[in-house]
This record gives structure tokens, sequence and C-alpha cells, in this order.
């Protein structure tokens, strides 16, 4: 990850809650295809979130000194087309709302040449870290932050479908690696699984082509979770596509998460 290399007029002309950073598509973020992973895409959603944060002095150590932090609660994303092996990432996000306790942050990714591949929007949550529990955002912490109301993707935070009909199931155990600062399982890790979950025909043949996830539990390492997974019945989806929906649930059969994923055919 690096700064993007544009010039200082472009980045003046950015509205002041803007912030913008360039990552490139490494061999390791991609599939068979050589595409861009939904991970790798949405792992650059929530890497500009941090360092927009880190230039706002506002950020991690800032935050973890003083016994607090943001945890994101649900994340849509539209994937316009595959970003490619190599390809430049031009990742632009900022802050739409600022609540008492959430937050809502918008992204944008473009290709170098200035084409639309991600539009995303997101909700985050300040918590108390020490009491492990939601919190009213400080006013030193609101006021650093900038808003633009602009959206990047219309609609509501809608709750993903339930799966009330397992089709396909895996049980995952929660490692070290599997953990962030927050000490819980990572959201791309939840991710990660669901896609691990559905037949391997899925990912061969379609790219992620929307994402409705939402975090309801945090998990930690020892334990394990279970995968559980359903397609859906759409009949107002585009041809060739797939809806599914899928939920993480832990060892008690809590929902840690859930979400609904559509796969179109692969260009």
């Amino acid at each position: 990850m690096r700064p993007c290399g544009s010039s200082r007029a472009a980045r003046d002309a950015m509205h002041p809650a803007h912030f913008l950073f360039c990552c490139p598509v490494r061999y390791q973020d991609t599939d068979v295809h050589l595409n861009a992973t939904a991970s790798a895409l949405v792992g650059a959603l929530q890497e500009a979130a941090i360092l927009h944060s880190e230039e706002l002095g506002r950020g991690i150590e800032y935050l973890t000194q003083r016994g607090q932090g943001w945890m994101i609660t649900q994340t849509r994303a539209e994937v316009l087309r595959p970003a490619r092996w190599r390809d430049e990432l031009r990742v632009e996000t900022w802050p739409s709302e600022m609540g008492r306790v959430l937050s809502r942050r918008e992204f944008l990714i473009r290709d170098g040449a200035g084409g639309s591949l991600v539009r995303a929007t997101t909700l985050w949550a300040f918590i108390d870290r020490v009491r492990q529990r939601v919190c009213r955002v400080p006013a030193e912490v609101a006021s650093a932050y900038p808003v633009d109301p602009a959206r990047a993707l219309d609609g509501v935070f809608g709750r993903p479908a339930p799966c009330v009909r397992t089709q396909w199931s895996r049980v995952f155990p929660i490692g070290y690696r599997d953990v962030d600062s927050n000490r819980h399982v990572n959201n791309l890790r939840y991710l990660e699984w669901m896609i691990e979950t559905l037949p391997p025909e899925v990912p061969e043949r379609h790219f992620v082509r929307r994402i409705n996830i939402r975090f309801q539990q945090e998990t930690r390492p020892g334990a394990e979770v279970t995968v559980c997974g359903q397609e859906l019945d759409i009949a107002s989806m585009s041809s060739g596509w797939r809806r599914f929906g899928l939920e993480v649930r832990d060892g008690s059969g809590r929902v840690a998460a859930a979400a609904e994923m559509d796969y179109a055919p692969l260009p």
C-alpha cells in the first residue's frame, strides 16, 4: 500500500472529506483467473479507512491508548468488473455520516486509467474496548473527520436473508492469524470462510458481483465456527447470475456473520 502518485492539483480538487491512496493487485491477491479476489478488494476498503484515520491523527495507536476503536458492522459492495493482477487500484473514501455511535463511510475503487471497479458503503460502530461494548463517539474523534453526504452506493443496510435450508457447510478452526488488533476475528476472514464453503464451480465460472455482509457477534481464537450456505431463488436476477445466502455460526449456534452474495458470469 502506498499514497497515490497523483498530482497535488488533483488531490487539492477532491472534497476535503475524501482520502485517496493506491495499491497494486498483487499475485497473492488473485484467483485462478488472475482476478482480484473479493477479500482483496474488501481488504483495500478496510486499509483505506484505516489509513484515512491515521492521516487525521485518530488512528489505531491513538484509539488503543484510550481503550477505544472502530468496529465494522456491515459492508455493501458492487463489483462492476474484475480487477486484474498488476492493476493499480485507486481507492477513494470518505465519511458520509458521523452519528452518535455509528459512522457511515463510502468507497470508490478505480483502475489506473480512471475506470470504475467497485462502489461500496459501510457502517462502523465506535466501541469501548475495555468494556467490550458500543459507546458514543467522543467529540475529539468526531470533529477530526470532515463529512461529505454524497453516497457511493445508494440504498439501505438491509439484513441478509437467513440461511434456513443448508445446502453446504464447513467447519473452520479459529487461529491466531485470524485475529486483528481488536482481538477478535477480522471481518475479512468471515468473507473468506463463506466463499470457501461454496461449491468450487461457483468461483471457477463466476466473480462476486454484489456483497451484503453483516457482522453480528465476535469470535475468538481457540473456538470453531460453522459456515452454512444455500442458493437463493431470485426471479429478477440477470441471466447467469446466482445468489447465495451464508451464515457463520459460533459453537453455541449464534450467527456471528451473515451475508448475501451475488455471482455473475466471468466476462
